[in-house]
Order: C-alpha cells, then structure tokens, then sequence
C-alpha cells in the first residue's frame, strides 16, 4: 500500500471518527459562534477575508504569538530567534509537536509552509506580508534559518501572521485540497464544512500546548444580524461580532448575554480609485477627493451613529499600530470649501456615481453609517447611488480583482501586526490586488520603511506618509473601529484587540 493511499485511508477514518464523536457532542461542551457570511477558504494564506484568518487560529499555529495582555511577541511553534547579522534570522522551532495527521512538524514544513506563500506563480494573497524573505534554510530537524533581502524590522511581528502547514500534506494533496481541509498543529480539528451553514469543529486532545476547555466548536452562517441577536438572548448562540450600537442593550438587558467593546486593529474607510482601475472617474482628481473627505461629519457620525464607539483618524493608519502620527489632524466638515473645490475642479453642480457597499462581518453599525456618510456626501453635491452586496465573499473578489468601482466601503486589519507597515503597503501601494491608489513617493516610503532598523527613522518614515496620504486624500478617511461582541453569559471571553477570535481560550462561567 502506497504512502498516499495510506494518508488516504486514515484520512476517511479520521472524517468516521470525529463524525461520531460529534454526533455525541452536549450544548455544555459545545461553544457556538455566529458570523453573517462563510469563509471562502480553509486555507488563511490564500484569503484576506478576516474570517479565514480568524478560522486559522483554530487549527493552525503560528512560530510566534502575541500575548494579549502584555501584547508583547512570545514563543508558539518557534521557541526562540535571534539575527546572525542585518539578514539573517535563526529559528529554534518546538520539538514533539505533530500535525493532525499524525505526522511531525519539523524545519522542513517551515521552509515549505514559505516556500509555497512566496512562489510568485502561486498567487497566494499572504505573499507581500513576507516579501522581504528572500530565502528559507533548514539547518536541522529543528532549525531553520530566514535570509532576507535587506534589512527587516518586521520579521518577528510577521512571524505571528503566517500559519505553518504541512510539507507532506502540499505534495501528497496539493493546492486545491488544501481549499477545504485545513491540517494544521493547532488546538481544534475541522470535522465538517457545510457551505453557507455551518463548520464542526472537535478538540485536538493530542495538542502541544493547554487544552481548550470546551471539546466542540459550532460556527454557524447566519446572515440576518437581528436574527443572530434573537438566537443569543434565547440561548441558540454564543458569540457574536459587530453587534450595531444600538443593539447593545438588546442584549445587556436580556438577562441571557452580554456585550463586550474594545478598540480593535482594524481601520474603516471607503477606498476611492485614484489609480483608476475600474476606468476614468472624476475622483482622479485629488480636488475632488478632498471635496469628499470635507463633505463628511465624521466626528458626528462616530457621536450619535456609532454612540462613541469609534477613534477619529486622519488616514487609514490605526491609532494602536507604531508610526500613528496624532500631529495629523483629520478632515473637517467644510461643505462651502467642499463646494469650492468641486467647482474649481469642473463640477459646479456636482455628479452622480456609484458606491458600492457590503454590510461586512467586522464593523459595527456598517449600515447605519454607510446611509449618514452618503448623505453627508450629497449635501456637498457628490450624489452617490448605493449598490449594495450582501455577502462578504463577492464583495471581497470584486476589490480584488479591480471591479469595485469609482468608491467602495471598506476596512483593513492588520493580521496581529501591529505596525503601520500592515496597511500601507497592501492599500496604498503601486499594484497590489487591494490597492486603488497608486503614488511612486509614498511606495519609496513605504519600501524604506519596511527596511530600516532603527525605530526612530521609521517613525519618522511614517509621519511623512501619512501627511502624503492627508494632504492627497488618497482616500475617504473615517475611524479605527471598536468591536462589539455579544456573549453569551454561560461563557467567560472578552473581545480581544486584534479582533481575532479565539475559541480554544473560551471556558464555562463560574456560576
């Protein structure tokens, strides 16, 4: 019997197993998390969508984690690191740690976990989160060295934002598999995927690290936000994200559950396409888009929309990532001056054009603020048309693939980085699949920012790209995001700040 008929078959036993296992499971052991659209993949560095990633954590390790209370970069999968020289990283990886297959995870899945993300003909969407890695070595079973090109001051924040797969898995099931079957080292197994309803998840009780208290994971595909809230306060769900602020005492008064808030890593703009790649638009013209960002009351919005939850920014930076520049103060509402410059740019009388808008899975009150930021854009004379999509999916591949239009509503997180670096290279920069800006001064910016040691210079770096981005309206800036979680009152979990959901630290509330 061949090696691959041999994964073949266990794989199918293991499908039987965790099948029955499930069938047995309890609501007591059971943690049930609701989002409103299904992932688009198992496989977190072929995805931007949060989700993806947050579903990553939960089979998946990381070389490096972040604690979230002191929120310092810690040992996972790597134990220790340390620079040989300005290029040069050593790895000391965690011995007696086995993938859900059995199989043990060693250097060489690290090189091949880098190697694939890194393959240019692969597409992959994680590929310039580690572009400065310009060559993988494995040194022993339990070493590997990273060389890179230049200096880079990112490489431990980036070593807690790539999931380490299997080498074996790669070559004995290749790409496509990988789509919808997640084997990874981490504390849950996939058990079942039931598109647009539902994932099982079951404990790894094989896990390196601390077991989750709780033995299943049910996340359920629930589109309707009222319809999520209706299943917490009766006991159906047990986590819920981006609960609209005006819905919290729905919940905090129902006896049943809970709201949790926290500033999270996570920017809210609409993207406008200055680099014009849905084709010629009036928002080309840097007047126009400074016309917009004067037409909004943004601080207004944040007060009686989103009831103070919300960080006024004055680029699409987050006030928690390093090289937030507070000096740069943001837009203000001037629609005489908004008026002016439409004028002064051929539009006296303004124009009609579309935005297209998503309710999303990550942002609070996203509609409500959508319908106030459009009107605030009308009274300006900008008179937007909404073309709305209501799965996050769609939506995602449409930005990805240039068809977003003239302005689109969108957010960005920082996948745990917390570094201005997260967002300005795969927003703003020349050419990457989520960028509608391009501006050759803020690209040499950011590539010096991402290959100088010294903090201060990056710094530095940074305050100069975000007065670029202001001064340019390179976007519709609006706020860093607060999440709003509901929870269940069964369970003890908070909102963490990187907004990345973690089931295996959820355990039952002490009564």
């Amino acid at each position: 019997m061949s090696q691959r008929t041999v994964f073949a078959v266990l794989s199918i036993a293991l499908v039987f197993l965790f099948a029955a296992g499930a069938g047995a499971q309890t609501r007591d052991e059971t943690i049930v998390y609701a989002i409103t659209s299904d992932v688009d993949t198992w496989d977190p560095p072929n995805s931007v969508q949060r989700t993806a990633i947050i579903f990553g954590y939960q089979v998946f390790n990381h070389l490096a984690e972040r604690d979230l209370k002191t929120m310092k970069v810690g040992p996972a999968l790597a134990v220790s690191w340390k620079a040989l020289d300005d290029t040069t990283w050593e790895v000391k990886l965690r011995q007696g740690v086995k993938f859900h297959d059995g199989s043990p995870f060693t250097a060489r899945d690290v090189k091949a976990t880098f190697d694939r993300v890194l393959d240019p003909t692969k597409k992959m969407t994680a590929r310039g989160n580690h572009a400065k890695v310009k060559l993988v070595e494995v040194v022993d079973d339990h070493t590997v060295r990273f060389r890179t090109d230049g200096p880079y001051p990112l490489f431990v924040e980036r070593l807690t934002a790539q999931v380490m797969q299997s080498e074996k898995v790669m070559k004995d099931k290749g790409h496509d598999w990988m789509q919808e079957h997640p084997v990874g080292t981490g504390p849950y197994k996939l058990v079942k995927w039931t598109r647009k309803q539902e994932h099982l998840l079951v404990r790894n009780d094989d896990y390196w690290g601390p077991k989750p208290a709780l033995k299943y994971v049910r996340i359920r595909i629930i589109p309707d936000v009222a319809t999520q809230i209706a299943e917490l306060v009766s006991g159906g769900v047990d986590i819920i994200k981006a609960v609209a602020p005006d819905q919290m005492d729905v919940i905090d008064k129902s006896g049943q559950a809970r709201t949790s808030s926290s500033p999270i890593l996570r920017t809210a703009f609409f993207q406008i396409d200055q680099a014009g790649r849905t084709g010629k638009s009036p928002f080309q013209d840097k007047r126009v888009r400074q016309a917009a960002n004067l037409a909004l009351d943004a601080d207004g919005i944040i007060k009686h929309v989103l009831n103070g939850l919300g960080d006024r920014v004055a680029t699409a930076v987050n006030p928690m990532a390093f090289g937030f520049d507070p000096s740069v103060k943001p837009y203000k509402q001037d629609l005489a001056k908004a008026k002016q410059l439409l004028a002064a740019a051929g539009y006296p009388n303004g124009f009609d054009f579309r935005i297209r808008t998503t309710i999303g899975t990550v942002e609070p009150g996203v509609a409500q603020t959508n319908e106030a930021l459009i009107a605030d854009l009308g009274k300006a004379g900008l008179r937007a048309q909404q073309s709305f999509i209501g799965e996050s999916v769609p939506y995602i591949s449409q930005v990805k693939e240039g068809k977003a239009g003239p302005m689109f509503n969108w957010s960005w997180g920082y996948y745990s980085i917390f570094d201005a670096d997260a967002i300005l290279y795969d927003v703003f920069t020349c050419g990457q699949v989520y960028s509608y800006y391009c501006n050759k001064q803020l690209d040499d910016l950011v590539h010096a920012g991402r290959s100088i040691l010294d903090e201060k210079k990056r710094a530095e770096i940074y305050v100069k790209a975000q007065r670029l981005l202001f001064d340019d309206a390179a976007y519709l800036f609006k706020w860093g995001l607060r999440g709003v979680w509901g929870i269940s009152n069964r369970l003890e979990y908070e909102g963490p700040r990187d907004e990345i959901d973690r089931m295996y630290l959820v355990k039952p509330r002490k009564s």
